[in-house]
């Protein structure tokens, strides 16, 4: 039993591990796509692109469906962009995940 739970934990922190390297290493350009609900009961969230890079954000952090993200590659900043009224894509606010 304590060996399924060191293996689960483990291959949780692999699994991050892996995503924020591809996330980082990454040119983006892309769009949200999809919500999900994560493993940390409703305080984050990840936000997958239409590129298929995943996005964790906590709750307090709002994107929606459709919005734009716009990062350069070896970098932890990215920009959101949202689609205003006249279907314009406008600058709402830049995120660093480096933590």
């Amino acid at each position: 039993m304590i060996l399924g739970l060191i293996g689960f934990i483990s291959y949780f922190e692999i699994s991050e591990y892996h995503a924020k390297k591809v996330y980082y290493l990454t040119d983006l350009k892309s769009k949200i796509i999809k919500i999900e609900n994560n493993i940390s009961g409703g305080r984050s969230y990840d936000y997958i692109t239409k590129s298929g890079i995943i996005i964790t954000l906590m709750n307090s952090d709002t994107l929606f469906i459709g919005d734009s993200i716009v990062k350069e590659k070896d970098n932890w900043v990215f920009e959101l962009y949202r689609k205003n009224k006249t279907g314009n894509y406008k600058f709402i606010r830049t995120y660093n995940l480096d933590k």
